[in-house]
């Protein structure tokens, strides 16, 4: 017996679980926002102590926060477990990192297949609260990872196209009642910065199009690169929300897509989109 209570074999499985490569884990998204894991056990993990625990990476001056989702075994697959995290509660915005835990350790799982499908360009109903999102990915290390938005009200980024200098913009509103006054707002990063006024126009489709004349967001003097974020003004009243693209199976979207740059008045400028999706515009952007 160990000095902790546990008997010697029972040290050396938790132990033996721990140093193994994480188990990978299969998982799902379907249109209702339901996410469902598959992973069969590390050895000395007993599948009925196991659970899958969601742990919330914290941000600055935050604490960790977990939930945790009870295992079912998988029927004619001895040692494989399913839990599913259902669309109540909904999850704090950010990243969720996917463990496994049970017998004493909880460990990372590895990100295997992804069935995102449901996702692709998909029209959520208007939610009678919050909009949440959820988006597995493959972590720095291959982990999974579960990336979740909340978001009180949304508008959805659709096309870009970016001629004769001047960035058209497509959105959809979710869970946003389309008002006399709305507007687009664009703000330069920076305490104090700069704000500037664009006046959206329905389409055909129920949607809205906005276009931003790039040269009115250039600097007389462009010593450095500038940063403009892209909001929607509801009324002059309202609350202002971030225009973003979420609504599809992409947890990353900088790192995938990257749109071409124009040259305004010889200064370089492109639109983008941000670590959490939010679209943006870098002007005097260094050249290469």
């Amino acid at each position: 017996m160990g000095a902790n209570g546990r008997s010697d074999e029972a040290t050396a499985a938790v132990t033996g679980a721990a140093e193994c490569d994480p188990p990978v884990a299969d998982c799902a998204v379907d249109a209702a926002g339901v996410f469902t894991v598959e992973l069969d056990l590390p050895g000395g993990m007993p599948d009925g102590t196991a659970r899958v625990l969601l742990r919330r990476r914290p941000g600055t001056g935050d604490q960790a926060t977990d939930v945790t989702l009870e295992t079912t075994p998988v029927p004619g697959r001895p040692g494989r477990v399913r839990a599913l995290l259902p669309v109540e509660p909904v999850l704090a915005e950010g990243h969720w990192e996917v463990r496994v835990s049970g017998g004493g350790v909880a460990m990372p799982v590895a990100a295997g297949i992804r069935d995102l499908r449901a996702l692709v360009d998909r029209t959520p109903p208007v939610p009678a609260g919050p909009l949440a999102v959820r988006v597995p990915y493959a972590g720095k290390e291959g982990h999974l990872v579960l990336r979740v938005w909340r978001r009180e009200g949304h508008v959805e980024a659709g096309g870009l196209r970016l001629a004769d200098g001047a960035l058209t913009v497509r959105a959809r509103l979710v869970g946003v009642a389309p008002e006399p006054g709305a507007r687009v707002l664009l703000r330069r990063r920076g305490k104090g910065g700069p704000q500037h006024v664009v006046e959206p126009r329905t389409d055909d489709d129920g949607g809205v199009v906005f276009t931003v004349e790039l040269a009115e967001l250039l600097e007389e003097e462009p010593p450095r690169a500038a940063y403009w974020d892209l909001f929607w003004l509801p009324s002059p009243t309202a609350p202002r929300i971030r225009i973003s693209r979420l609504l599809d199976d992409v947890a990353e979207r900088k790192r995938v897509f990257v749109y071409p740059h124009t040259r305004v008045a010889g200064q370089r400028v492109f639109p983008y989109y941000t670590v959490d999706n939010d679209l943006s515009i870098e002007v005097n952007a260094p050249a290469g």
